[in-house]
């Protein structure tokens, strides 16, 4: 009722949700179908190591996502990104499954003859084509937003990816049109627009003025880096937010968006600059927008996950102490191991301008412009070529260098200043030629400097950079093992190479999700990737694979046996938000990890709830027993409540509850099943009682009496459900005499109330077990999710069962009826 009369007063203000109008106005598809399916938004903030996360944490500078942690169902996971550590790489994995997708962000495409760019469409679009034909495009069906690749998504629904199409393109087939709509309509956004973009410009010219004055920098760079501020970290961040709050709105099963205001800025400033952490908080806000309008989407039940895709380190720039950079060290060394290459001319491929990049992500024309400039010449084809975008350095000889002279040369590269150098060798390993000598990788990876889980992925990864087809022949790295890092490109902040700041992004993801078994240690994208897949019903191993969720920390003692019990008032899977969905309240039931459920309120085979078997679907979502207990039937289906297990039911049955005065109350039952639990059988009491006062007291009588073991048997009780009662109540004072209330005896606890779900003020449900058990821990889950899916709130207890051989239990009895009042 209470849930009912919410959704009357919230209903028009749902009709006019300015995202939904966009959606109608302009006939954008939608997500059709009734049974409101399970959605995923993946939000990614580029290059944002986990240490700089945890520092914006502790400064207050994303307190949505510190939110997040604290009061919903987060977990905090090491997000480790492979190798190259990029962005291209990355999405590589994550969309596609591959990993070590790319060697770097610039490379020789071997097979062409030509420098590839992963800004640049062209370059991106052969690469992702590539990736396509060894696995299924992760956003198949979704959207892409702001990311390298389309992830198979279509081109209408891929917009600023460097592998969607040109700007002219955009406006042609309308994707332009749209978003110049969205802005004209939502006007709160318009404005905020214009505002963040003063502000940004305010600070950037500041910013510009500081370093060209004080600190010697170029104008001509710091004017290009004050455009790519100013759209990428204002312009472009609010588009991404407008574009993915409406794409969830039309129920896309999966989108994809991408900020990359603090990577830009993180590559100017440094990682740890206060105008990089600035960024910081403009994403923080475009996030909680966005999770704002996955909650509220009426079309799908919308899981959003938050990661970086890697780090950055503080780097400091080769070229400052080597004339020519890397390129111009290459160009001198190289004639002590080859005559032939005086005559060689050399190219190489440097880190573009933050403008440069934003023209590239929008426009056709000047991306092919950057491609042709990187495509090497007739006669260079006779030669080398570099390229160097980071810390991580490709040396390509097209004529063959024998193998002798090539590892001279990476000793001397080494010896002049290089960190570090990869060589492949035929054995599929690899050596890595350090200021401390040549190691072998991946045996060698107890040296990294890395925590202690990651160092034989990153060993295994650094082998498989070298071992690219499109890898240099001379892999360099600014990597060093004491932290003296180098970035070959002209950049304060870098990343690419294996660093542990460059490797370790973060990923929030909730703690319902079933991850890789390694996901206490770290994540890597094709784990995300799989997770995802899973969750969307798309993975076809998933039947084959399932496998319980991992189990909550209890604490092992001999004496005692871990229980869960779980009660929750579902309301007929009708949520606060007027949807009806038994998959939200499955999820919940998930989050829960409870051993034994009791659930109210279930419908079975009913018009109102599409014909559905509802404790069959939840069952068969959680992979548990059940058994119904009807208190309404009818040729309409039927209406009562039931009881979840793990372990199999010994035996069953259903009783009537009597009613009070009031004939014409509704129908109430009671169900009394007997469980196996660690060699022991349980007596579980389920009921939904009435909402009379002396139908309730009556019922409570009916329950001592009739469903309470006989006291000879010393069997462990548990009664469980939403029992209308209030503590204090005569009722609950008269079940309470001879069984412990959960709550109440739970440590460290105190009493909390379930009902209403949006704001609790009422203690209705209620956990009562006898003194067979030590209750250990209690739990009202107040996760954001419960309190959409229902008008009450789950109530879960930890319980230890005692061993059988100990001393005589003081237990319930079986009790003679009171008169009613």
């Amino acid at each position: 009722m209470f849930a009912r009369l919410q959704n009357l007063v919230t209903r028009p203000f749902r009709r006019f949700d300015r995202d939904r109008w966009i959606v109608r106005r302009l006939r954008l598809s939608e997500s059709d179908g009734t049974e409101h399916p399970r959605g995923l938004l993946l939000v990614q903030i580029d290059g944002l190591a986990r240490t700089q996360f945890e520092r914006a944490l502790a400064a207050g500078r994303m307190p949505f996502l510190k939110r997040l942690l604290e009061r919903e169902d987060y977990g905090l996971h090491t997000f480790y990104s492979g190798l190259p550590a990029s962005t291209p790489a990355v999405q590589g994995e994550l969309h596609y499954g591959v990993r070590t997708a790319v060697p770097a962000f610039a490379f020789l495409e071997r097979d062409r003859g030509e420098m590839a760019v992963m800004m640049a469409p062209t370059s991106a679009v052969r690469t992702e084509a590539k990736l396509a034909a060894r696995g299924r495009g992760l956003l198949e069906g979704g959207s892409s937003w702001s990311n390298i690749y389309t992830g198979g998504a279509t081109q209408a629904e891929s917009h600023f990816c460097a592998a969607s199409i040109g700007l002219g393109d955009m406006w042609r087939t309308g994707k332009l049109r749209t978003i110049f709509t969205f802005v004209f309509v939502q006007t709160s956004t318009a404005f905020r627009l214009v505002g963040l973009l003063s502000l940004e410009l305010a600070l950037a010219l500041r910013d510009a003025a500081h370093g060209t004055l004080r600190q010697g920098r170029s104008l001509w760079r710091e004017c290009k880096f004050l455009v790519a501020r100013v759209f990428v970290c204002a312009g472009l961040r609010e588009l991404v937010t407008l574009g993915g709050s409406v794409d969830v709105s039309r129920g896309l099963p999966i989108v994809h968006v991408n900020f990359l205001g603090y990577d830009e800025q993180s590559h100017r400033r440094g990682p740890g600059s206060a105008f990089a952490h600035w960024t910081l908080k403009g994403i923080d806000r475009s996030i909680r927008r966005l999770h704002r309008a996955a909650v509220r989407s009426e079309k799908r039940q919308y899981d959003v996950w938050v990661f970086s895709d890697h780090g950055q380190t503080a780097s400091r720039q080769f070229a400052k102490s080597h004339d020519g950079g890397l390129e111009g060290l290459v160009r001198k060394l190289l004639p002590d191991f080859d005559p032939t290459a005086q005559r060689l001319r050399l190219r190489s491929q440097e880190a573009p301008s933050p403008v440069r990049t934003l023209r590239s992500r929008i426009g056709k024309r000047a991306a092919a412009r950057d491609e042709a400039s990187a495509t090497l010449a007739t006669g260079e084809r006779d030669g080398i070529a570099v390229a160097c975008m980071g810390p991580v350095g490709h040396v390509y000889f097209t004529k063959a260098l024998a193998d002798d002279a090539r590892r001279l040369l990476a000793a001397r590269l080494v010896a002049e200043g290089v960190p570090g150098v990869l060589l492949r060798r035929e054995d599929g390993r690899a050596d890595w030629l350090t200021r401390d000598g040549t190691h072998l990788l991946p045996d060698r990876a107890d040296m990294l400097p890395h925590p202690a889980e990651l160092r034989a992925a990153v060993a295994a990864d650094m082998v498989a950079l070298a071992a690219h087809p499109d890898a240099g022949d001379v892999v360099a790295l600014g990597f060093s093992l004491d932290g003296d890092h180098c970035t070959f490109a002209s950049e304060n902040g870098a990343h690419a190479g294996p660093s542990p700041d460059e490797v370790q992004g973060f990923a929030l993801v909730p703690e319902r999700i079933r991850l890789s078994d390694t996901a206490h240690r770290f994540i890597r994208p094709v784990m995300l990737r799989e997770a995802a897949l899973e969750f969307l019903g798309r993975d076809e191993r998933v039947n084959a694979r399932r496998t319980p969720r991992r189990r909550r920390n209890t604490t092992p003692s001999a004496p005692s046996l871990p229980l869960r019990v779980a009660t929750y008032n579902a309301h007929g899977c009708l949520g606060t938000d007027g949807i009806l969905s038994p998959r939200r309240i499955a999820d919940v039931l998930d989050m829960l990890d409870a051993d034994i459920v009791a659930v109210q309120e279930l419908d079975v085979g009913r018009a109102r709830s599409s014909g559905l078997d509802q404790p069959a679907f939840l069952a068969d979502a959680l992979g548990m027993h059940h058994v119904f207990s009807p208190s309404i039937e009818g040729e309409n289906g039927a209406y009562g409540h039931a009881l979840l297990s793990r372990a199999p039911f010994v035996s069953t049955r259903s009783l009537r509850l009597p009613l009070g005065r009031n004939r014409l109350a509704e129908p109430r039952s009671v169900l009394v099943a007997r469980v196996g639990w660690a060699e022991r059988e349980l007596v579980v009491i389920a009921t939904h009682l009435g909402l009379g006062r002396i139908e309730r007291e009556r019922q409570v009588e009916f329950v001592l009496r009739e469903c309470l073991p006989p006291a000879k048997e010393d069997v462990p009780v548990v009664v469980c459900g939403d029992l209308n009662l209030v503590p204090g109540a005569p009722a609950f004072v008269r079940l309470s005499r001879d069984l412990q209330d959960a709550q109440r005896v739970a440590p460290a606890w105190k009493c909390r109330a379930t009902f209403p779900s949006l704001l609790p003020v009422r203690r209705l449900d209620h956990i009562l077990v006898s003194a067979h058990f030590a209750v250990r821990a209690a739990n009202i889950l107040g996760h954001s999710l419960a309190r959409r899916a229902s008008d009450h709130l789950p109530l879960a207890a930890d319980l230890a069962l005692r061993v059988v051989n100990q001393e005589a239990l003081p237990r319930p009895r079986a009790c003679a009826p009171t008169p009613s009042a």
